[in-house]
């Protein structure tokens, strides 16, 4: 590896790493995948950055002036005497990074077109996310609130469970679409047996949580269990292992 390759390479683990302690956490989920290129000047040594980044992350920064800030002031702060003495006035360039392409790709895209009107999954997640100014996050084709939910989904897709993920729940009873609709981050089927997993963001939410958990409890599904955001994105794997070992214990 050469040392501009090295050098690249500890700036951003290094950058990830001071997002994360600085609480900067969406900021490292959008940076975590990124690729980065130091650029060199023929006479003057290395001269700009470039950040490039998949399209879901591309849209958050390019539509977000304050995550794009952060990004780069962090970034400046790290490699400050790393890449030039005074980073102040270095050049940070947020590009596009282009798609692989898949074998019979126009295939590929054609099932895209054809499947992309989903009409409940994540609904009332598309909803709250609008009134913020806000769009979920597409992997895979399905939409997820946060990178935390990502890392859960790409767990529970390693372990080959069925899951569902931001599911709309219906069971008319009062009339009152805002109590009759519930929606969970993940339902999964293991064996016949069914369960929720929930990704926490808020604290102080007991009462409310607790009463969502009971909705669903009345019909059948008893394991609800509820993780923080914070331990589903860094311990995304145990997080599925020990909600699918609690899950066993429901097998009927």
């Amino acid at each position: 590896m050469s040392e501009l390759l090295l050098l690249t390479e500890k700036l951003h683990r290094t950058w990830i790493e001071y997002l994360l302690k600085k609480d900067f956490n969406e900021c490292a989920a959008i940076i975590v995948d990124a690729k980065l290129k130091l650029c060199e000047a023929q006479w003057e040594g290395i001269d700009s950055l470039y950040v490039f980044t998949h399209i879901n992350s591309y849209d958050i920064i390019q539509s977000n002036e304050a995550i794009k800030n952060t990004l780069t002031d962090t970034f400046k702060f790290i490699a400050q005497g790393h890449v030039w003495n005074d980073m102040e006035k270095f050049p940070i360039d947020y590009r596009l990074d282009l798609l692989e392409l898949e074998e019979d790709w126009q295939s590929v895209v054609k099932y895209l077109i054809t499947n992309s009107k989903e009409l409940n999954q994540g609904l009332i997640t598309e909803k709250a996310f609008k009134k913020e100014g806000k769009t979920p996050i597409i992997y895979n084709e399905i939409k997820f609130a946060s990178k935390s939910e990502v890392r859960i989904a790409e767990e529970l897709e390693a372990a080959e469970v069925l899951f569902f993920p931001l599911p709309l729940a219906v069971r008319y009873e009062t009339g009152d679409i805002y109590k009759d609709h519930r929606e969970v981050d993940f339902l999964v089927c293991l064996e016949g047996t069914w369960g929720i997993l929930e990704v926490s963001y808020h604290e102080g939410r007991y009462e409310k949580d607790k009463e969502k958990d009971f909705w669903f409890k009345r019909s059948g599904i008893l394991c609800v269990e509820h993780y923080t955001a914070e331990r589903c994105y860094n311990e995304s794997k145990a997080v599925v292992n020990e909600f699918l070992s609690t899950l066993t214990k429901y097998k009927r």
